[in-house]
């Protein structure tokens, strides 16, 4: 499965925190026509979109009433790669898949329902269900991220938010934790598709990079490689579902100083690199709960739900099953919460 990283769609309700209403429905339009290429008109059309946001900023600020802002959906429950690292398989079931018509129901009665503006595809690998990506993009036009582990075809979609497209180091180590071939593979597929879609293709293309034990030496690397075919790049480190996963980087000096690194080159690439200080600072330490229950994590924040359209627990890589592993918050590094957390968000 391809690991979606810290979401910039989930730093644009928090972006004001700090300000006053006012200030923050301001942000959110400057931040639609910037970031996400919104003129007038299509910002006029999402206007509702705008006005729940706001409405659930100001009920949890003034009330601390707890809406979900963003919503998340494993589309598939088949990937054609086996990373080492890789949640989904742990808790993966052999399950029959929801059709076109299914998705759509569950698309009214949660994401709808719930007014939540931003929508993950996640899988399994997401672009071997493009019915469902076809649908989610037609509902929820500019405004689904697909996380994809690059290795199939990019399909040009005008109405996407962008692709959040996998990286996990240099060629050797991505190998190495997603399989030989896959690096070229993918790498492949971005340059295709930027030089078949027009000198703004690249924008559609964001890199997202889990840190682990084995890739933490190379991210320096990867802003090399990839700034020239992408518009953004996040970064998040992985969360372990046992103790003692040798994949884990534990808190202490050689995690921050990696993190302390990523904080230096945002002085020299500057906003290519969406991940906020504050969040960044956050990540060099407990910030999740304890144990595996979450705590100060705003979990409610985002809507998940897995390829049958069971609600997750108890977050975004967590199972609707409830004898399933479940991730160990106190050794969390998730981009999609830690940023809320810098921002104020609580559980």
């Amino acid at each position: 499965m391809a690991n979606a990283a810290a979401d910039p769609s989930f730093y644009i309700v928090v972006a004001t925190g700090a300000r006053c209403i006012g200030f923050f429905c301001y942000g959110v339009v400057m931040w639609s026509m910037e970031i996400m290429g919104r003129g007038f008109k299509q910002i006029l059309r999402e206007s509702p979109c705008y006005f729940h946001i706001f409405s659930k900023y100001a009920a949890y600020k003034l009330l601390h009433k707890k809406s979900p802002l963003y919503g998340s959906a494993d589309i598939i429950n088949v990937c054609n790669l086996h990373c080492t690292h890789c949640y989904w398989w742990l808790n993966r079931k052999e399950n029959e898949e929801l059709t076109v018509e299914q998705w759509k129901q569950i698309i009214e009665d949660k994401f709808k329902k719930q007014h939540v503006f931003i929508i993950t595809l996640v899988g399994g690998e997401p672009t071997m269900r493009p019915d469902v990506v076809e649908l989610f993009i037609k509902e929820f036009p500019k405004r689904v991220c697909l996380v994809t582990n690059g290795t199939k075809p990019l399909k040009k979609y005008d109405d996407i938010y962008f692709y959040w497209i996998s990286i996990d180091g240099t060629q050797q180590v991505h190998d190495k934790i997603r399989g030989t071939g896959s690096y070229s593979a993918t790498r492949k597929n971005v340059v295709d598709y930027i030089q078949e879609n027009g000198s703004k293709a690249y924008k559609d293309i964001w890199i997202t990079m889990t840190i682990n034990s084995q890739n933490y030496h190379t991210v320096r690397n990867v802003i090399e490689e990839w700034r020239k075919y992408s518009n953004k790049i996040g970064f998040q480190f992985h969360t372990p579902f046992a103790k003692g996963d040798p994949l884990w980087m534990p808190f202490g000096q050689e995690r921050t100083a990696v993190i302390d690194e990523i904080i230096s080159l945002k002085e020299t690439y500057g906003d290519y690199i969406i991940n906020p200080v504050k969040q960044l600072e956050i990540m060099k330490r407990n910030w999740g709960g304890t144990g595996t229950m979450p705590v100060d994590c705003p979990t409610w924040a985002i809507l998940s739900v897995d390829h049958m359209g069971r609600e997750k627990r108890p977050c975004c890589i967590g199972s609707a099953e409830s004898d399933s592993m479940k991730p160990i918050c106190e050794d969390c590094g998730l981009g999609c919460y830690s940023v809320l957390i810098g921002y104020g968000f609580k559980g």
